[in-house]
């Protein structure tokens, strides 16, 4: 089935959302996706809201971190900014159903020295890890557009389209604890979560336990590339995620599987279609208002990307009641590499282990420590690559 006619199909689902009930509201899409000023947000973001209909999200990150057994030609020291921006724009206004919004994300990095900024992505071969996600910091050098879409909200605040150049991540897996410096621990790294790509994803809540979530994107789109020039999709991905809350809302369960196909070159540069179909599950759950604990389970029948299996579990632990923004960190992750076309697998089974600390300085500050160590890369003949650093984090 071509991309175009897999958009029409979701795009029709739409009307499973008129058929809905219309009792009670939870605007988990709504609320929680948009950003809407609470009443304890800043005057100046509610002021906005209420005249302009404009909710916006500006993150600047700056950090520095020391790696040990860098592959050569990489430097084992280094500073690296981050820029993260979303804006929402109200275009309809529907105070019932919730109206039409234009979302824009954009997101870009850069080195503070010659060496970090000469890398279109920081440590990538410098680690040679199955997960190919390594700090917050990482990210495509330059500004890019991640994420731009229209928004049509449904069925009183519970039914959401959007359709448009789609982030994965912004719609999938999104756990709810607190910020590590790892992306591996934060997104599941077997499931195709690409960004800029076209498509379309739709959201519904069947109630205020149940909900799902279904996405049709291309891939291929190079970075930079407009998303929406066909010429540049060669395959397309289906990711369907059901999530189920618990225990009065203290914990979340997740099941998500998908198929991709895309076109890749084999190891005689010719593009071949590589189909791979996978699932992931995962569960998030809080004992206590100081302490939550998360896992995720995941595979694919073929490699995607770099890491076809995973098994990973952690834990956010707010030791002082005195400073509940405050939370030390601790995750755990088995990675399954595969070999590409470009990259030999060394190690079968990758170990990673991260520490953290973050100490919330006021309303917009963080600041984060961090320890990552890579017990048997999957693309280095090296037995571990560590990492120390600390992070600066600046919420506007």
């Amino acid at each position: 089935m071509k991309l175009k006619q897999l958009l029409l199909t979701l795009a029709a689902l739409t009307g499973i959302s008129h058929a809905g009930s219309t009792c009670d509201t939870f605007h988990m899409f709504y609320d929680g996706a948009l950003g809407i000023p609470g009443a304890d947000a800043p005057a100046y973001k509610q002021k906005l809201y209420e005249a302009t209909g404009t909710t916006f999200t500006l993150e600047l990150f700056g950090g520095y971190w020391g790696v040990s057994h860098l592959a050569p030609g990489y430097n084992s020291d280094n500073y690296v900014a981050l820029l993260f921006a979303q804006v929402d724009q109200r275009l309809i206004r529907d105070e019932v159903n919730g109206g039409t919004w234009l979302n824009v994300a954009v997101a870009g990095s850069w080195g503070l020295d010659d060496d970090s900024d000469s890398k279109l992505f920081f440590y990538d071969g410098g680690f040679g890890t199955a997960t190919g996600h390594h700090t917050d910091l990482v990210g495509p050098a330059g500004l890019y557009i991640m994420n731009a879409t229209l928004r049509q909200y449904f069925n009183n605040k519970r039914t959401c389209l959007n359709v448009g150049a789609i982030w994965m991540s912004m719609y999938f897996d999104r756990i709810n604890h607190a910020r590590f410096a790892n992306d591996g621990f934060e997104k599941s790294p077997v499931v195709p979560m690409y960004y800029g790509t076209p498509g379309a994803v739709l959201q519904h809540e069947f109630d205020s336990q149940n909900f799902v979530t279904a996405a049709i994107i291309g891939t291929g789109v190079g970075l930079g590339e407009n998303p929406l020039n066909f010429e540049h999709v060669n395959g397309y991905s289906v990711v369907v995620e059901y999530g189920r809350r618990f225990a009065d809302g203290k914990g979340t369960w997740r099941i998500l599987p998908f198929f991709c196909s895309m076109e890749t070159p084999n190891a005689m540069g010719r593009d071949e279609l590589h189909d791979s179909v996978g699932l992931m599950t995962g569960v998030e759950y809080n004992i206590s208002d100081r302490v939550k604990v998360y896992g995720r389970v995941s595979c694919a029948s073929s490699e995607h990307q770099r890491a076809r299996k995973e098994l990973m579990a952690g834990t956010t632990l707010r030791l002082m009641p005195s400073r509940p923004d405050d939370y030390f960190g601790a995750a755990f992750g088995f990675y399954k590499g595969a070999d590409t076309h470009t990259q030999k697998l060394v190690n079968e089974f990758e170990k990673v282990l991260e520490l953290t600390y973050r100490v919330q300085l006021n309303r917009y500050i963080s600041v984060a420590p961090f320890y990552q160590l890579y017990i048997d890369p999957a693309y280095r003949e090296v037995s571990t690559v560590s990492a120390t650093g600390i992070q600066a984090h600046f919420l506007f």
